[in-house]
């Protein structure tokens, strides 16, 4: 019953997107659930938390993909796990291609234990980047070369104490064929 209310709403949302106007797609919304601001932007969503501007696409299953950091200083970015569009909740699940490039500053990204993949790409860009925690107790797919142009020997991915260790064992696998050589560790 929630999945069919959800698909609705959805379809109710790309229909009313689609008649809306170009001043409609700029208007900001807030956000009951989470207190968070979002921006319409073509087929994104602007996610406005702690002064961080991050981008997300979101998809008619319920889902979103975090695509990027909108230019900051920060050294801190933590993803949400849930973002909230024109009243409907999404789900991040996927970090997009190329999300941290503009966080060239950033020594520190915390990712939501809802994310399930991280995609080729996905940290390029964010130079200063030393410690990654992923909040999950599962282990995640992470595609190759998602640390492109980076020194991953430095770095260290930081996971939740509840891992077991056969999940912690797959994950330092998939983290090696993405090209990470850092530390992997419960914290």
């Amino acid at each position: 019953m929630k999945k069919a209310l959800k698909k609705v709403l959805v379809c109710a949302l790309a229909a009313a997107l689609t008649v809306s106007t170009a001043d409609m797609a700029q208007a900001v919304t807030p956000s009951t659930s989470t207190g968070l601001q979002t921006v319409q932007q073509n087929d994104a969503t602007a996610d406005k938390t702690n002064g961080i501007v991050a981008v997300v696409d979101t998809k008619e299953d319920g889902s979103a993909t975090f695509s990027g950091v909108e230019t900051t200083t920060k050294k801190s970015v933590t993803v949400s796990s849930k973002v909230t569009v024109n009243g409907v909740s999404y789900t991040v699940t996927t970090i997009g291609a190329k999300a941290f490039a503009n966080a060239k500053k950033a020594t520190k990204v915390t990712l939501p234990a809802t994310v399930k993949t991280i995609s080729k790409n996905a940290f390029t860009g964010a130079k200063k980047l030393k410690t990654i925690t992923l909040n999950s107790t599962k282990a995640i797919t992470v595609k190759k070369g998602a640390f492109n142009g980076l020194n991953t020997k430095k770095m260290t991915v930081k996971v939740s104490k509840k891992m077991s260790a056969t999940q912690l064992k797959k994950l330092k696998k998939t983290l090696k064929s993405a090209g990470f050589k850092g530390k992997v560790k419960k914290a």
